[in-house]
């Protein structure tokens, strides 16, 4: 029964996954039919940083206060400072070793931990679950803006304001501060809320097909290094941190955190965060930026078969 059910929920994912993957078809058909430009896709962009998922941050909070999701939520942030303190200190390791360039380095390091993970874990868990998304988010937007700023930026030191005022990590404040005070947000407010937040995944897959239509896809695979940096991002380092969870036992001893780590592994094993292409484009040199393109377009693609094969991996182990 349950190896049944380990198999029903890996394939329950990659259906998700190729919904998802029509979607970006749409938004890569508009750019390629040219009735949209991949320029465009920076509207998108923007209404998915300022509106769309702060909104989905705030809606993820807007649960009833209890033991066992203040532990869950205790569990993910952990999970999620550990797994990055991992992915840092691989990617230094083998970036001295292999003379990585920043850009491949980010790439191993940062996922697209909210934009993809939200909707999945929405369509596949329920949307009670996506509190525990909140963790991931919160932790990556710190290391993002701090350690990923030193790592892109030569020029520019991190800056504790743009950490404090990112809008995702203003949503996640707020509805950590209503979750601890049982605040509830009216009904017309919350019903605004949720609405704008159920978007996010038709949203998000938008505009990484339009991102995706602007492509030339015979030079975004004609890197071969790329293709191990895909490999680092997608399989080796989630799989190193399953290896850490199963040897920790921690699902063994508080069976609760088994649901919640899988979430924080699906983060894990997410593509590349497009934050690292936004990097790329301010402060990266050379060939960076088309580089920083060509990984995250790998990565979205390839994804479709490593991360249903990633949890399928977790659940039999953890």
């Amino acid at each position: 029964w349950e190896k049944r059910k380990t198999m029903e929920l890996s394939l329950l994912l990659m259906k998700q996954i190729l919904s998802m993957a029509l979607m970006i078809l749409m938004g890569f058909t508009v750019v390629r039919a040219g009735i949209l430009k991949t320029e465009q896709s920076s509207v998108l962009s923007a209404l998915v940083i300022y509106l769309i998922a702060p909104c989905t941050e705030i809606s993820a909070f807007q649960v009833e206060y209890n033991s066992d999701r203040l532990q869950g939520l205790v569990i993910a942030t952990v999970a999620a400072a550990i797994a990055h303190l991992i992915f840092i200190t691989l990617s230094r390791i083998f970036g001295d070793l292999l003379k990585l360039s920043s850009v491949e380095r980010a790439s191993m390091i940062y996922s697209n931990g909210a934009n993809l993970i939200i909707p999945l874990v929405s369509a596949l868990l329920g949307e009670d679950m996506v509190f525990y998304t909140c963790a991931f988010i919160a932790v990556q937007n710190t290391c993002m803006w701090t350690h990923g700023v030193c790592l892109m930026n030569k020029r520019e030191k991190p800056s504790v304001k743009k950490i404090l005022l990112n809008p995702n990590m203003i949503a996640i404040i707020a509805g950590a501060i209503m979750f601890f005070a049982r605040i509830s947000l009216p009904p017309i407010v919350d019903t605004t809320v949720a609405n704008v937040a159920a978007s996010l995944g038709a949203v998000c897959m938008f505009m990484i097909g339009m991102v995706m239509g602007g492509v030339n896809f015979k030079e975004a695979f004609s890197k071969l290094r790329l293709y191990g940096v895909c490999f680092g991002r997608l399989i080796a380092y989630p799989m190193i941190f399953i290896l850490l969870i199963s040897l920790s036992g921690i699902t063994r001893r508080i069976p609760e955190a088994r649901q919640v780590l899988m979430i924080t592994t699906m983060a894990a094993c997410a593509p590349v965060a497009v934050s690292v292409t936004q990097f790329a484009n301010l402060w990266g040199e050379g060939d960076d930026p088309k580089d920083a393109g060509s990984i995250n377009v790998m990565s979205v693609l390839f994804c479709i078969v490593t991360m249903p094969f990633i949890i399928w991996i977790y659940q039999i182990i953890c």
